[in-house]
């Protein structure tokens, strides 16, 4: 795959990710108490801190997971490094531009994080098996055509 149309899809699986994360955050500080859902406010820096996130983010991927041709325990190795990676990243990210300010909002943080970590893990290898099997379709109708 090339490795731009890797990044720009990436950029915004992740990016989609961290948004619906940021809205379920105001949706349960709604519900469970805290700030009300008419003071959540998403203004202009927020979609651009979203998106800088996602594509930043995205960057590791395309550098450290494209080879895939080494033994199994070093690819889980890389993919455990990658998930640290990426936490710091977005854990210095939302510190930044404000995602949390309390050690509550920290932590639900972390929990989104990893939820979206494993959104986009799912999603990424249901896209590369969509992509594999439309090529092994295609390669199946070349050789019934032989």
């Amino acid at each position: 795959m090339n490795k731009f149309k890797l990044w720009l899809e990436q950029t915004m699986m992740i990016s989609f990710a961290i948004l619906v994360g940021i809205i379920i955050e105001g949706l349960c500080y709604t519900v469970f108490g805290g700030d009300p859902l008419y003071e959540f406010k998403m203004d202009w820096l927020q979609m651009v801190s979203i998106v800088l996130t996602g594509a930043v983010c995205s960057l590791p991927t395309v550098i450290w997971l494209m080879d895939t041709d080494m033994p199994k325990n070093k690819y889980i190795v890389r993919i455990v490094l990658h998930c640290i990676g990426l936490y710091a990243i977005v854990s210095l990210f939302g510190l930044v531009f404000k995602w949390y300010t309390k050690i509550d909002g920290f932590i639900f943080m972390s929990i989104i994080y990893f939820a979206v970590y494993i959104f986009v893990w799912v999603v990424s290898l249901w896209f590369h098996k969509r992509d594999d099997n439309k090529i092994n379709k295609a390669l199946d109708d070349i050789r019934d055509e032989e």
